[in-house]
């Protein structure tokens, strides 16, 4: 009888153990997982792929953008800070609020985007929801490390080289620190994938002069007449620059064509926080009477400050 108890106890132990050798592993795998992605983007500033607007977005699990949001401009859609990352059965959901760039005298920085409190007495942040379907509820780390690779911008990604064509020059000069005009504060280039990696280099033009970048060579006088804005509508506001109360001049440097249209628009003097894509898509529709040699039109060089002011 005491050998048929040993024996039934010691079955009693193995069968235990069995059991949490089977059930462990399930238990675990999740656990260390999010306690990982925590310790890598918790509390943490990241730049999003595709500087995409709106408060959710939805990725499939190759990591491809599956929403209906538009892509925005880097200085208001761009960055977000990282307040929790967890799993939800399949999904890899990161909650986040978005922040925004602004100019100041350390050059671009970040401010926390605000917006209208529900009873409209006050602001409060902005909310962002990324959702990654992994097609699978016990992803890998190295798995959950990629998707997170494909929703924001890494090391070896380099900011300079995603900005439209109208802050071609601009940005990676500030980056480079070759412009004040467009300089970029230390928070601002620590973030992965502004600055880039010491084995990569950027080419960048020579330093711009903002008083003088941008002007035709040839001389007004002697025959020569400027272009004339003959329909100049104001810019719209962005709602992120008002949530926060920003405001500001931007500069503009295009050529005027023969036609009297604008082209070539590069960002010259920005201020951030969407104001920038504002100015230009403003000017884009911006009317001249073309310049004027000796009474033939010809296309030229010419800076426009546009304004934004809440008052």
């Amino acid at each position: 009888m005491p050998a048929m108890c040993r024996q039934s106890r010691s079955f009693c132990v193995a069968a235990t153990l069995a059991s949490l050798i089977l059930v462990t592993p399930v238990c675990s795998q999740s656990i260390p997982i999010e306690e990982h992605l925590r310790n890598e983007y918790q509390g943490k500033t990241f730049l999003l792929r595709g500087f995409y607007s709106g408060a959710s977005l939805l990725y499939d699990s190759s990591g491809v953008f599956v929403g209906k949001e538009v892509s925005g401009d880097w200085t208001n859609d761009g960055f977000a800070i990282v307040d929790d990352v967890h799993m939800s059965g399949p999904r890899l959901v990161v909650a986040a609020r978005r922040l925004l760039v602004g100019r100041s005298t350390r050059g671009f920085q970040f401010k926390e985007a605000r917006r209208k409190s529900a009873d409209g007495r006050d602001t409060e942040p902005v909310p962002l929801e990324i959702t990654i379907d992994l097609g699978k509820s016990s992803p890998s780390a190295e798995e959950t490390q990629v998707a997170m690779s494909r929703i924001f911008l890494t090391a070896q990604d380099r900011l300079g080289e995603l900005v439209p064509e109208y802050w071609k020059t601009c940005v990676p000069e500030g980056i480079a620190g070759r412009n004040k005009d467009c300089s970029f504060s230390d928070e601002v280039l620590a973030i992965p994938g502004v600055m880039p990696s010491p084995e990569h280099t950027v080419p960048v033009a020579a330093p711009t002069d903002a008083k003088t970048a941008g002007f035709s060579h040839m001389s007004i006088g002697n025959g020569v007449s400027p272009p004339r804005a003959l329909f100049s509508p104001e810019p719209e506001f962005s709602e992120a620059a008002r949530g926060v109360k920003y405001q500001g001049v931007v500069t503009l440097r295009m050529v005027v064509k023969t036609d009297g249209t604008p082209s070539d628009i590069r960002i010259i003097s920005p201020l951030g926080c969407g104001l920038d894509v504002k100015a230009v898509q403003a000017v884009k529709t911006w009317k001249f009477k073309p310049a004027e040699k000796d009474g033939q039109t010809i296309a030229f060089d010419i800076m426009v400050e546009v304004d934004f002011h809440l008052y």
